[in-house]
């Protein structure tokens, strides 16, 4: 029970009510809290990721971080923008509910606009493992052509050293696109939550 005064007198307003309202709220942003957990199992996994694969991303070229890192942040700073159309989305489609016929074509609008706008979701998410691979073909080849891979003078006495290191080296080349690809799919899968919500209102079902 809680006390609030109403018009100068006390009242008691039950506290099933307060309960009732926030999960009334909770439900009105049902978009943006499936990219909040989408981002949390996000973040799990890259810490896992990063805990068990420190060893493997140290021998990792220049070339090859640099590009991990450009696509980190593009995932940084495109999630930053899904997670605003997804509030702005579940703003219009609660307000899309108490609507009249009047207000219902202005917000279908705003709609259309917030699902236009997120393509740029989509757009990111395709380039991501593009960069990936420009680092692991990067890496192949200073691998290639580098003095401590298959570049440098081959000793048939320690030719199968060479080759177990060779494919080791081949490995971690992949780093890079195993990253795009990773975050490929969670951007995608944010552009999906936002576009098939959108589509199945306006779309009157």
């Amino acid at each position: 029970m809680v006390m609030k005064v109403k018009n100068g007198v006390p009242w008691i307003r039950p506290r099933l009510d307060i309960e009732n309202s926030a999960q009334a709220h909770m439900k009105k942003r049902q978009l943006f809290l499936k990219w909040c957990l989408t981002n949390m199992l996000t973040v799990a996994i890259i810490f896992l990721a990063t805990a068990f694969g420190a060893t493997q991303t140290q021998n990792l070229s220049l070339v090859g971080k640099a590009m991990v890192l450009a696509i980190v942040m593009i995932y940084f700073i495109t999630t930053i923008y899904s997670g605003l159309i997804s509030w702005r989305t579940d703003k219009v489609l609660d307000e899309l509910k108490g609507a009249d016929d009047g207000q219902a074509p202005g917000l279908h609008k705003q709609l259309a606009e917030l699902n236009h706008n997120a393509d740029h979701i989509s757009f990111a998410a395709n380039e991501c493992p593009y960069i990936g691979l420009l680092g692991a073909i990067t890496g192949i080849y200073f691998f290639m052509t580098g003095s401590e891979g298959l570049g440098g003078a081959l000793d048939p006495s320690h030719f199968k050293e060479i080759m177990s290191n060779s494919l080791v080296g081949l490995g971690i080349a992949f780093i890079p696109t195993i990253t795009g690809v990773f975050f490929r799919s969670v951007l995608s899968w944010q552009h999906h939550l936002i576009a098939h919500e959108v589509t199945y209102v306006l779309n009157g079902y």
